[in-house]
């Protein structure tokens, strides 16, 4: 059984900063700030330093407490600004998820710096749901290379050793490709965020895909020993 681990963000879709304009909005309700300061470097992170970071830029207390009522509200916040947003699913992503699901030799996730709460949020309004087994969300890490531990530690306790074949990291950030080497994974990178070809290709991934379009190619790139 192969193992697909999908970034979100620049991966499979964009929300037109519908994240970050729920995570303004988050802020300046929850701690009740006149104005908010949010220009901070958001590809590539998990959304625990997100929220730490957040907070003490805008001078405020970044206990576990205060993260855990930011991450409530952005949370709370995030559907309804995406549905304002809009945003859109990126070229190809849902006929390769077709032909993904339509095989039984894959065990298809996301793995992403995003919430687990808010990944899903995101995943139910573009439709993309169904086709994954579940979320591993960027919920008690802050480096992304200790949640693809925490992944690849988890997928051993759920469907055993013997049964796990290769685990591919697909993502769109030098992060993605780091955390992927860090768990021993495939990586495949894909210039549909917010790095161009020689940023990823300067983390030495199996391979940099301009985008998903090709369907077919991916898939056998993706189904390839």
């Amino acid at each position: 059984m192969r193992v697909l681990l999908f970034d979100i963000d620049g991966t499979l879709l964009v929300t037109d900063d519908g994240g970050k304009t729920a995570l303004e909005a988050a802020l300046a309700d929850e701690f009740e700030l006149s104005a908010v300061d949010v220009a901070i470097s958001f590809a590539g992170r998990t959304d625990r330093s997100l929220l730490r970071e957040l907070l003490e830029r805008n001078r405020l207390d970044a206990s576990e407490p205060n993260q855990t009522r930011l991450a409530r509200r952005y949370s709370a916040y995030l559907p309804k600004i995406l549905a304002q947003r809009g945003g859109e699913i990126l070229p190809g992503v849902t006929e390769l998820l077709e032909k993904i699901a339509a095989q039984d030799n894959f065990l298809c996730y996301v793995m992403t710096g995003n919430l687990r709460e808010t990944a899903t949020h995101k995943l139910n309004h573009f439709g993309l749901t169904r086709y994954f087994q579940g979320v591993y969300g960027g919920d008690h890490d802050s480096e992304r290379d200790d949640l693809a531990r925490r992944t690849a530690a988890d997928l051993r306790d759920r469907h055993g050793e013997q049964q796990l074949g290769e685990v591919i990291v697909i993502g769109d950030t030098p992060q993605d490709i780091r955390c992927g080497h860090a768990i021993g994974a495939r990586v495949v990178a894909v210039c549909t965020g917010s790095y161009g070809r020689s940023a990823l290709e300067a983390e030495k991934p199996a391979a940099v895909l301009n985008d998903f379009a090709d369907v077919t190619a991916i898939h056998d790139l993706l189904a390839a020993p």
